[in-house]
């Protein structure tokens, strides 16, 4: 095992990545991240661009996972990589950012290593749990002078295979603007490895294998003791890497954590201003949904950049090393699961629970769309456009944002209850008609609220909204006028105290 030391090492700048800044170069705030971001870039964290493969999970050719999601500054955070065949491998670790448009920056390289195949990870007959039981492989100390963010580690095998192993950096002692959220419960939620076609499990039926207590191959339970599926990187570069991407670029006083940091210290979002889910944000804890809640009720605003966020709720349970919250338990189905009453993992909605989402996003999770998430997403259509939101934005009632609704979308559901929230700040601010997976029709919306603290609730009501942000990845679509959106979405958050 390898102790790394706090020894920043900055890659020089690669190829760029074309991505669009919307007229600026540099962040025009100055701020941590703004002075972070002027950092020498690389893009060379894009392994593909430099002739590396993603592993997959038939060969396993290279694998890896963390011992934690998150960890602070002077703390230590081990990585467990297995190789299909004995062969040195690297860990090159960037934090992801703007950087000029490179979009990371490398701050150490671990190895050469010696790599060796590391046992198949057992599947728990009952419940569907794979948890594995590596040996550890590296070792890391996190600098205090590392600005907290989303770092991977890109784990590199002599024969030019590679994957991701994604983690937060946090900063306990700083107080920022804003809180980002990383939706790791999701990412694991959804995380089916080992996707092989025989073994992999995740809390859907996309799963492999023989059936599990719930009747089919789903597990209930998933652990983070286990790499993610593919290129190891879960939903990161899905919804969440074009928002932070344009976070960075325009400077925000950011901090980074986990919904598992949000389950277990969730008293530090009241030293921000606002805090920040984005993309896909489906599983939470009570601890996460009351720590949210209280936030909100003590002034500190809430952005969701997503949809069905809060829409599962889920309990954690130490490995079987007795790490805390290293396994996620959502049965889906009150008579399976055996804690009963309000704590059971069902729909947040569902009368058992008795808290629908709506309460506090002010809109809540209407349906998929058709065709699914590799499907054609909708267009965003402006409703109510001279609200503060849209200052700036040119745009008026009618006007289309093409290709940003889906692939799951939110809206108001009319026999829910709604937000308590001052009076005449209630506002719905599209109306964009959306054809379901399962052939209905539904009118996902984006929304805003004043809570009686003072809070403003931002609700985008799609998974897509990032989309418009930057131009990372194939299906990004940025617009200007949306970046301006949520540009004065975030602006008014950082005004607020």
């Amino acid at each position: 095992m390898l102790l790394a030391a706090g020894v920043g090492l900055l890659a020089a700048a690669g190829c760029g990545s074309g991505g669009h800044d919307g007229g600026r170069s540099t962040p025009h705030r100055e701020s941590i991240i703004g002075r972070e971001n002027r950092k020498p870039g690389s893009d060379a964290w894009q392994f593909w661009r430099h002739g590396y493969v993603a592993a997959d999970d038939v060969v396993e050719q290279v694998k890896g996972y963390a011992s934690a999601t998150s960890v602070n500054h002077g703390e230590a955070i081990t990585f467990y990589v297995s190789v299909a065949a004995p062969q040195a491998y690297t860990i090159d670790v960037y934090r992801l950012g703007w950087y000029g448009g490179l979009g990371g920056s490398l701050a150490i390289r671990l190895g050469p290593l010696a790599g060796q195949r590391q046992g198949e990870c057992p599947v728990d007959a009952v419940t569907g749990l794979i948890a594995c039981d590596w040996m550890p492989s590296a070792e890391l100390a996190v600098p205090p002078a590392w600005v907290s963010g989303i770092y991977v580690a890109v784990v590199q095998t002599e024969a030019r295979f590679a994957g991701f192993i994604p983690f937060v950096v946090r900063d306990d002692e700083r107080s920022a603007d804003f809180v980002y959220q990383q939706s790791v419960t999701t990412y694991q939620a959804y995380n089916d490895y080992p996707a092989d076609g025989r073994r992999g499990k995740s809390l859907y039926g996309s799963s492999f294998g023989p059936p599990t207590i719930a009747g089919n191959p789903r597990a209930v339970a998933v652990s983070f003791d286990r790499p993610y599926a593919g290129d190891g990187a879960g939903q990161l570069f899905d919804w969440e890497i074009d928002f932070v991407r344009f976070l960075e670029r325009e400077g925000y006083d950011v901090a980074y954590t986990t919904d598992l940091d949000t389950h277990a210290r969730g008293e530090r979002l009241l030293r921000s201003r606002a805090f920040l889910s984005v993309g896909h944000d489906e599983y939470w804890s009570a601890a996460m949904y009351d720590a949210i809640e209280r936030a909100r009720d003590r002034g500190v605003n809430l952005g969701f950049f997503g949809a069905n966020a809060a829409y599962w709720q889920v309990r954690f349970e130490p490995s079987a090393a007795g790490a805390p919250d290293r396994i996620m338990v959502c049965y889906k189905d009150a008579t399976l699961d055996p804690v009963q009453g309000a704590a059971a993992t069902v729909q947040w909605r569902d009368p058992l629970v008795g808290r629908p989402e709506q309460v506090l996003i002010g809109i809540q999770y209407g349906g998929i769309i058709a065709g699914g998430r590799d499907g054609a997403y909708a267009d965003y259509v402006v409703r109510d456009a001279g609200h503060w939101v849209y200052a700036d934005t040119g745009l008026v009632d009618g006007d289309v944002i093409p290709g940003i609704v889906g692939y799951e979308a939110d809206g108001f559901d009319p026999a829910s209850p709604g937000p308590s929230a001052r009076a005449g700040t209630v506002a719905f601010l599209s109306r964009s008609p959306f054809v379901s997976f399962s052939g209905s029709t539904f009118e996902a919306g984006s929304a805003v609220y004043q809570a009686p603290s003072g809070a403003w609730v931002f609700a985008a009501g799609t998974i897509g909204w990032s989309l418009g942000l930057d131009d990372f990845g194939d299906r990004a679509v940025p617009d200007r006028r949306l970046q301006q959106a949520t540009r004065n979405v975030l602006d008014a958050f950082a005004a607020v105290h």
